[in-house]
């Protein structure tokens, strides 16, 4: 087992929680220039730094700029991702589909968002982070909420996610949708080409999946943007290193193979375009990062 495989049997994971800061900032930005809005985000953060630029709204807005600055199209990703996976998570109600997994779940508030849909929803991810989680949830979720949660603990690199899914009682027989974020990337291409194969032994014909990954070169240190080589080394310094990356054409062919239709890409100045058109946030709009949508055949 990695390193990094055995710190995250032992500890939550720390990009989850940075994650869930820099939502939590994002939602304390003045209104015209908020990306987000994640009420629910700052419950996830324990860390005393992370917490300490939540004190304050231009605290916030003076941290976001910073890490901006450094890590060039992170934050913008790591906001409008949640959009994106909101529209098509709402997209997807309103056709009917009942069924959500959160795949590498982390410290995702889809779950407190939308507990007035009618779904059941599949927390998937390491036992960890989702032991800490789930004191969350359990305390915010409101007591007349429509959703249901099923808590899934599943190591992707062990090769266990179907049969968890299944025996805690996801229905293969109907449609559903995937969110799969911040997962990718800390995977090796072997754990999501594992992934991807339980997926389409899962879902039914009509599910949706929306994946995001890294831009080739990212995960081998060879990425033309400084900002992504930066994250790429501060990830693995605490212990989750990036393992995968690709381009769309890669992706889609993977996606493919295993029986779904790529619909969409959206790299990070895309998504600026669809959720910021007058670039009001003023983030950078480095291209190192997307998101993907995808249709099972």
């Amino acid at each position: 087992m990695r390193a990094a495989d055995r710190r995250l049997d032992r500890t939550a994971s720390w990009t989850a929680q940075a994650n869930a800061a820099q939502r939590a900032a994002e939602t304390l930005r003045p209104p015209h220039r908020r990306l987000l809005d994640d009420p629910y985000a700052r419950h996830f953060v324990g860390h005393r730094a992370l917490r300490a630029i939540l004190v304050h709204p231009r605290v916030a807005d003076a941290a976001l700029r910073v890490m901006d600055k450094l890590w060039g199209g992170l934050h913008a990703h790591i906001a409008l991702r949640v959009r994106f996976a909101d529209d098509e998570c709402q997209a997807a109600v309103s056709d009917g589909i009942d069924q959500l997994v959160l795949l590498g779940a982390g410290f995702d508030t889809t779950a407190l968002r939308r507990a007035a849909d009618p779904v059941t929803v599949f927390e998937v991810d390491a036992p960890t982070t989702q032991a800490d989680k789930r004191r969350v949830i359990e305390r915010h979720l409101p007591p007349h909420h429509g959703a249901q949660m099923v808590w899934v603990p599943c190591d992707f690199e062990r090769r266990v996610l179907r049969e968890r899914l299944v025996s805690s009682g996801f229905d293969p027989a109907r449609r559903s949708i995937i969110v799969w974020l911040g997962v990718t990337p800390y995977l090796t291409c072997s754990g999501i080409d594992a992934t991807l194969a339980d997926l389409a032994a899962l879902c039914a014909p009509g599910s949706r999946l929306v994946v995001d990954y890294i831009g080739a070169g990212v995960a081998t240190g060879q990425a033309q943007w400084a900002s992504a080589r930066r994250v790429a080394r501060m990830v693995a310094r605490r212990g989750e290193p990036y393992r995968s990356d690709f381009t769309p054409a890669a992706l889609d062919a993977l996606l493919t193979r295993h029986g779904f239709r790529p619909v969409e890409h959206l790299g990070v100045s895309a998504l600026l375009r669809r959720y910021d058109p007058h670039h009001s946030s003023q983030l950078a709009t480095d291209d190192w990062l997307a998101v993907a949508s995808a249709r099972r055949r």
